[in-house]
């Protein structure tokens, strides 16, 4: 006998073929484009994300005369983790002749995520009942929304208390480098010993760095569509064509010119900036137009509800001033639809240049529920619900992300500059003890047998390993905390390279102007002279 759990295994095995068009692509309706690619792995991180934007997808859908195998077939076809035990209901219903309110609860069975086990024993129960569907969905998206949205602020939450963690950690880390100083100081200390605490520094930093990835809320910004924004695209080119192979000819230049790692951070960060600058600016584009696009949804939904006309008409009667950040890309995208361009490639234009995940999903959401007949009053609601809710959680999150970006920068100058400085001041009195024992001035063989003084006169062994340990300690902070303000902000990889390239020169400028400036201070004095 084929138990359940293996027959639910072959659907997923056979899911890829579910709607195929002859590319491995499920065949995608509405504004024509698809974002699916067949088998689906399960993340839990994004699951309540995407299963929030699945409700408000199904309850859109719901407002039109679709059958429930149509709304499930639409709805499994969305490169969602959700979509996983939606292809199993819709496997049950269409292969095997279940039920759908019966396949939805044997799926919900099943499955160990609360989540989407409560949500498909509920809708079980619903369609069992008769219960009108799109007020069930409606109810059930509005309630996902809200409990997506408490998780999310508690997530919020989580992460500021860490950002002050992690800049205790910052602040610890300096106060280590001085105990260890003045530790060799007073008394020499074993080179595995101040290995170890270097190490031991290195590896609280990077955990601190781990913890606030696990507390920051798993979102997806950019889309992955073939198609993106022109920023992003120039982005990788500059990056492919530009940055990697200038960095290839600069390392080994940099090298046998001898030009030192303080100019060398100096010269890399510079070749990195651009992308990751781009990169940064399309970021703060996308976050403008995710607020707005639930605007514009909602006012075209109902605009074309109240006039009874389509979608391009509806486009024309809008105010285009009220749009905001949108008023160039609609008006584009009006204009081509005046010219007869077909409308799914004109959405199709506007969804691929924002670069936008939100923008793509909410897009899906309004014209692939207007597509097969939705109430477009109700369809526009639901995508300017979905649009707003995600938007407003993220401005909460761009609160701490923000003050987190001046803070961390603040404290890598304070510690780049003590870090060095330290070493800097170090190696000068190490010179001015070694320029008065070679004058014979009278009792400094003495005082270069205390113990406070050896460290001075054992010259380049005890330099060398506090220069090892600044050096290292600098390194890893100017490589961990451009990954820390990447975790709290979220966003585009490539942000990495612009908040690397701040660091790397903040490091760069450090290394290269304070030696000049603690020299300066030294040659003041009179035993140096």
């Amino acid at each position: 006998m084929i138990s359940l759990k293996s027959l639910l295994k072959r659907s997923e095995k056979g899911s890829s073929k579910t709607g195929d068009n002859g590319n491995g692509k499920a065949q995608g309706f509405g504004y024509g484009f698809d974002d699916s690619s067949g088998k689906i792995k399960l993340n839990t991180d994004l699951l309540k994300c995407d299963l929030f934007c699945h409700v408000t997808y199904l309850s859109a859908l719901v407002t039109s005369d679709l059958s429930r195998s149509q709304i499930f077939d639409y709805a499994s076809q969305l490169n969602f983790t959700s979509s996983v035990y939606l292809r199993k209901v819709h496997f049950l219903a269409k292969k095997l002749n279940y039920d759908y309110s019966e396949a939805c609860r044997m799926v919900g069975e099943t499955i160990k995520e609360p989540e989407p086990k409560a949500l498909l024993l509920r809708m079980a129960g619903a369609m069992a009942s008769g219960e009108n569907e799109a007020e069930f969905l409606k109810r059930e998206a509005e309630v996902m929304g809200a409990t997506y949205g408490e998780e999310y602020e508690a997530h919020v939450e989580s992460l500021k208390k860490w950002t002050d963690a992690f800049t205790a950690l910052i602040i610890s880390a300096s106060l280590v480098v001085v105990i260890s100083v003045v530790s060799i100081l007073i008394f020499p200390m074993a080179p595995s010993f101040i290995a170890t605490l270097t190490f031991l520094m290195l590896i609280s930093t990077l955990l601190g760095c781990w913890v606030m990835y696990r507390a920051a809320p798993k979102e997806i910004k950019t889309h992955n569509l073939p198609q993106t924004s022109k920023a992003q695209e120039l982005a990788k080119k500059v990056l492919k064509y530009v940055s990697v192979p200038m960095i290839v000819l600069a390392v080994p230049i940099l090298f046998l010119m001898q030009a030192g790692l303080g100019w060398s951070l100096i010269v890399i960060a510079v070749i990195i900036a651009p992308p990751g600058i781009l990169i940064w600016w399309d970021d703060r584009r996308i976050d403008k137009y995710d607020m707005d696009i639930a605007g514009f949804l909602r006012s075209l939904g109902g605009i074309t509800k109240v006039i009874g006309t389509t979608v391009i008409e509806g486009i024309s009667r809008l105010d285009f001033g009220s749009l905001g950040s949108l008023k160039k890309p609609v008006s584009r995208m009006n204009n081509a639809l005046k010219f007869g361009i077909r409308p799914e490639l004109c959405w199709q234009k506007l969804v691929c240049e924002s670069g936008s995940e939100q923008v793509n999903r909410s897009v899906r959401i309004f014209c692939d529920g207007i597509a097969v007949g939705g109430d477009a009053g109700a369809v526009g609601n639901q995508a300017s619900m979905f649009a707003m809710k995600i938007a407003l959680l993220r401005g909460k999150r761009k609160m701490v992300s923000s003050g987190f970006f001046y803070l961390v920068a603040t404290m890598h100058v304070t510690m780049a500059v003590l870090l060095v400085g330290i070493y800097q001041i170090m190696l000068n009195f190490s010179t001015a003890m070694q320029k008065m024992q070679t004058t014979g001035m009278e009792g400094m063989n003495a005082i270069a047998q205390l113990p406070t003084f050896s460290f001075f006169s054992n010259g380049a062994a005890s330099l060398g390993m506090l220069y090892m340990m600044s050096t290292a300690m600098l390194l890893m902070l100017t490589a961990v905390n451009p990954a820390a303000i990447k975790v709290v902000e979220g966003g585009h990889n490539y942000k990495y390279l612009y908040l690397a390239s701040v660091m790397m020169l903040i490091t760069g400028l450090a290394m290269v102007g304070v030696p000049d400036l603690i020299k300066g201070m030294f040659s003041n004095l009179a035993m140096v002279q």
